[in-house]
């Protein structure tokens, strides 16, 4: 299959990116923490590889295709790693905290907990933090979380109610 790939053939680079995609997808998930960037990021990494027939061949092809995913998930990352080290940690939010009826000690309060809150919710395992955010932040349905996530309903509820419970954990010995 390899070197059919290495040589053109367009249906062997369908069957190799379709051998391969699962498990870079996984990888992507892990290091970009986000499965739509993993998305972009593995969608980056196939295209360079359709392009680069000497990599189709090499034996390190999945090797080379971490690598561009983990770059690609870097790239993606940079300007919120900036972001984060010029103003701290990110508050997606500012309407609620310029609410005029906060007063400023109520208002830094409330940033705290939405701080301690969103990493928290980054804290958690990714099938837990893509539930828990479809459910609870986006207002997906169960149904409709099921769907995007490729999962069966009592997984979704399992990993839902786990999501839920290790947020409360974390939250409670932020507080402690």
């Amino acid at each position: 299959m390899m070197t059919l790939a290495a040589s053109g053939d367009d249906d062997a680079l369908a069957a190799l990116m379709r051998s391969y995609h699962a498990r870079i997808h996984r990888f992507g998930v892990r290091v970009c923490r986000d499965a739509m960037d993993a998305d972009d990021a593995v969608q980056e990494a196939f295209i360079k590889l359709a392009t680069r027939q000497d990599v189709i061949a090499h034996p390190g092809a999945l090797a080379w295709l971490m690598t561009v995913v983990r770059n690609a998930c870097r790239r993606l990352l940079r300007p919120f790693a900036r972001e984060q080290r010029a103003l701290g940690a990110r508050v997606d939010d500012d309407g609620e905290l310029a609410d005029d009826q906060l007063t400023a000690p109520q208002a830094l309060e409330r940033w705290q907990l939405i701080g301690r809150v969103h990493a928290a919710i980054r804290a958690l395992e990714p099938g837990h933090r893509a539930v828990l955010v479809l459910r609870d932040l986006e207002g997906y349905s169960g149904e409709e979380t099921c769907a995007a996530l490729g999962l069966e309903l009592a997984t979704m509820k399992t990993r839902l109610h786990r999501a839920r419970a290790r947020l409360r954990v974390t939250l409670a010995e932020a507080n402690a």
